[in-house]
């Protein structure tokens, strides 16, 4: 609960992304700057989240990682915040025909919301290399029911979401060409799922959070579940790799305390990348949809493409591009992303953004390796 109440607050009052459903998740500030890829383009850093293969398919000297980071993505459909803001202030003026206007504007609306705190300690030797990595995440999705009774005023925001905690270990070995990687992965999980009214006894939508995380949470224990990942070099000394992953091999099925159904289900990416020591090229593609977390959301099947350009090792200049291939009604989902990394005597701090003209999510990185 200490992660989930941040992240949901600092999503849902300050980012967002102008798209309609959660994603194939990116984890770390590289791979956010690069548009999300990673699957043949990730390093020692980010390889146990984007492809555990990576791990031992490394071209360069870098054999020791510790890292931590954070991660906050909003997905605002229709501008719903607006709304919720448009509400709140006519409530505190006392204007109940403006309470009514923006409560039945805000009628069908969603926010989704991805959150993380990441932690990876990973190394890398000639032929074998391995990692452990705890994620801590959360995916949600909200919206809002209209209720025209009361000015709007009973008016509901309904909620519902899963918390997991993973704690994984990688394993990845080189047979010439070929790179394979495995992370078994234990997994607790933690659903929510609430109705509460649009304002009630709440001063502003952090307590509206809280108050929605309380009282719809239900503890579901834990399990177990893995990521497999699979690297190719196309010429004995070629810098380009390709590669694919499958994210949660066992599809996990969870009854929320609202008695709905939610899924941590299988995603698999397949990435193209050129890795060379000044310039890395990188394009990802998801295999296949990814559904929402529950019904009536839309699906994703994001096409990324990034960028990364080393200035002697120190500064990292990144840039990226997404776009929801899916056939989904809803409004523009190109999305840009620029990152920033800095490497000083083993120090390393990345920071990336990614959005569209009115929407940002942000990603903060520290940590060392060499």
């Amino acid at each position: 609960m200490q992660l989930t109440r941040p992240l949901l607050t600092a999503a849902l009052l300050g980012l967002s992304l102008n798209a309609t459903a959660l994603p194939f998740a990116t984890y770390e500030a590289r791979s956010a700057g690069m548009g999300t890829t990673g699957v043949a383009s990730s390093n020692i850093a980010s390889a146990p989240f984007s492809n555990p293969a990576m791990l031992a398919a490394q071209r360069f000297e870098d054999d020791f990682s510790l890292t931590a980071g954070l991660g906050v993505q909003a997905i605002d459909n229709e501008n719903l915040l607006d709304d919720i803001e448009d509400f709140n202030d006519a409530y505190d003026a006392n204007d109940l025909a403006g309470m009514d206007a923006a409560a039945s504007r805000a009628d069908g609306k969603r926010i989704d919301v991805l959150g993380n705190g990441a932690l990876n300690v990973g190394f890398s030797a000639e032929k074998w290399a391995g990692a452990v990595s705890a994620n801590r995440y959360i995916q949600a999705n909200s919206g809002v029911q209209y209720d025209a009774s009361n000015n709007g005023a009973d008016s509901t925001i309904d909620l519902v979401g899963l918390e997991v905690t993973e704690i994984g270990v990688s394993l990845a070995r080189q047979f010439g060409r070929f790179s394979v990687g495995f992370t078994p992965k234990s997994q607790s999980v933690t659903s929510y799922d609430s109705d509460s009214v649009l304002l009630r006894n709440t001063e502003d939508l952090g307590d509206l959070i809280d108050a929605a995380t309380e009282e719809g949470e239900k503890d579901h224990g834990g399990g177990v579940n893995a990521d497999i990942g699979l690297v190719y070099r196309l010429g004995e000394e070629s810098r380009w790799q390709a590669g694919v992953v499958v994210r949660n091999i066992s599809e996990q099925t969870y009854t929320t305390s609202g008695n709905r159904t939610v899924k941590i289900e299988p995603q698999s990416r397949a990435g193209l990348a050129y890795n060379g020591d000044v310039f890395t090229v990188a394009v990802d593609y998801d295999l296949s949809e990814n559904d929402p977390l529950v019904a009536g959301g839309d699906k994703t099947q994001m096409l990324a493409a990034g960028l990364e350009f080393d200035i002697f090792s120190t500064l990292k200049l990144r840039a990226g591009y997404a776009k929801n291939t899916a056939d989904v009604a809803g409004p523009d989902d190109d999305l840009l992303s620029a990152g920033l990394g800095l490497n000083i005597l083993g120090l390393q701090a990345d920071a990336a953004v990614m959005g569209n003209d009115n929407n940002l999510s942000g990603f903060v990185q520290l940590g060392v390796q060499f």
